[in-house]
């Protein structure tokens, strides 16, 4: 919020001006009217199950997802759904866990429309994990630079099992506009949203209100129907799931934003996070987390400095070390960076930090850190990450929307 206070102005009298009627929200994927944005979403085990959500403007009459697998038997799957009114604007968001086995795929039915079959891609056990990682898709009066990288990503690596978006998916966390132009510019002839796992990460953009003041993230809370984490007041803001050689944890960093329950939530998903990540057997531990372990110009309130460990590395630097986390992968500085570090140095056996982003159009002058081992262009480019791992290699490296390699880093067993 500190870096772009003149934009958020201005973007506040753009949203106000209706520019958002100039985007379609029918999906490419559904020949349903009433069925938007078509997508899947991961569950604790993306290999056995995949969540299905749509939004609609209106309550959907005998609505299902209907999964026909490879014998032509097809069973049908009645979604619940979530009321949301905000911005003006009216939405039922519904979603639907189904299985997934060889050769099957699903449409959704209501009334006389359904959208086209959509087949349920599965990953073959013997290959290794596969990911698209992007970071900071949010963009201002368009999201064409977030249209050009998520399709270039996905033509270049069709086959990965997933795509994660590491926080600030859009660029006001209420604006009905923001989010119908996230998605929209996620569909296409190929549909890789309802084709394809998709993992979101809350960054401190899903907390910011129309009025650009934080806010609880219930828009992102009512999008996106999540892996339980048995947690009564934080549902959905952390969760992990397994795929193939990698057990992957998606965290809340935004305990500022949170303010007087960011303790709260700091101390439970914290107790959360040792209990899960000691618990995996899996070869690979993952983090995904917007905020950065480094504070790369921005002011820290805690510490009272714009530089070294952030607020957020100070929480988390001495448990990721003890829980053996293999790699974790955050953006919100709008750059990419690669450390390594194990007991607050540098240090070539120690966890793999990688900081991306943008995979929008906002591009930042940042400031180097001591930590860094190797650094994009300034202002960085839009990219992304693009990881393999099997049981005794992760490879990662990160790509520019024009397909150049910045960086490449691997880790072995």
């Amino acid at each position: 919020m500190t870096r772009r206070s003149f934009l958020q102005t201005a973007m506040s009298a753009i949203l106000s001006m209706g520019f958002g009627g100039l985007f379609s929200s029918r999906p490419a994927a559904a020949a349903a009217e009433n069925i938007r944005h078509l997508r899947q979403i991961v569950t604790a085990q993306p290999m056995q199950t995949r969540m299905i959500a749509w939004d609609s403007p209106q309550l959907l009459e005998n609505v299902c997802v209907e999964l026909r697998r490879a014998d032509g038997k097809a069973e049908q799957y009645i979604p619940a759904y979530r009321y949301l009114s905000m911005d003006g604007e009216t939405q039922f968001i519904y979603h639907a866990e189904i299985p997934v086995s060889d050769g099957a795929s699903y449409r959704v039915l209501h009334a006389n429309e359904a959208t086209a079959w959509i087949p349920l891609i599965q990953r073959n056990a013997d290959t290794p994990t596969r990911a698209l990682l992007f970071s900071d898709s949010q963009c201002g009066e368009s999201y064409d630079v977030w249209r050009d990288v998520y399709h270039a990503a996905w033509q270049r690596h069709p086959d990965a099992d997933f795509a994660a978006i590491v926080g600030d998916l859009t660029d006001n966390g209420e604006s009905a506009w923001h989010w119908r132009s996230f998605f929209d510019a996620m569909e296409s002839a190929d549909a890789p949203l309802a084709h394809h796992v998709h993992v979101p990460v809350l960054g401190n953009h899903e907390y910011y209100g129309l009025s650009w003041t934080a806010v609880p993230p219930v828009r992102y809370l009512s999008t996106f129907a999540l892996p339980d984490n048995g947690s009564t007041d934080f549902r959905g803001h952390y969760y992990s799931f397994d795929l193939g050689s990698v057990h992957c944890i998606v965290l809340d960093t935004q305990f500022l934003e949170l303010e007087g329950r960011g303790e709260a939530l700091k101390r439970e998903q914290m107790d959360w996070l040792i209990r899960d990540a000691s618990a995996s057997t899996a070869p690979w531990k993952i983090v995904l987390m917007h905020k950065d372990i480094l504070s790369y110009g921005e002011y820290q309130t805690e510490q009272e400095t714009q530089h070294g460990i952030s607020d957020v590395g100070q929480v988390f630097l001495d448990t990721f070390d003890t829980l053996g986390i293999n790699l974790v992968v955050s953006g919100h500085v709008h750059a990419y960076r690669r450390r390594q570090l194990h007991a607050r140095q540098t240090d070539e056996r120690g966890t793999l930090y990688l900081l991306a982003g943008p995979a929008g159009n906002e591009y930042f002058d940042v400031p180097a850190e001591g930590y860094d081992l190797a650094a994009g262009s300034n202002p960085a480019p839009s990219n992304y990450l693009y990881m393999e791992a099997d049981a005794k290699r992760l490879h990662i490296r990160c790509e520019t929307v024009r397909g150049t390699i910045l960086d490449t880093a691997e880790l072995h067993k």
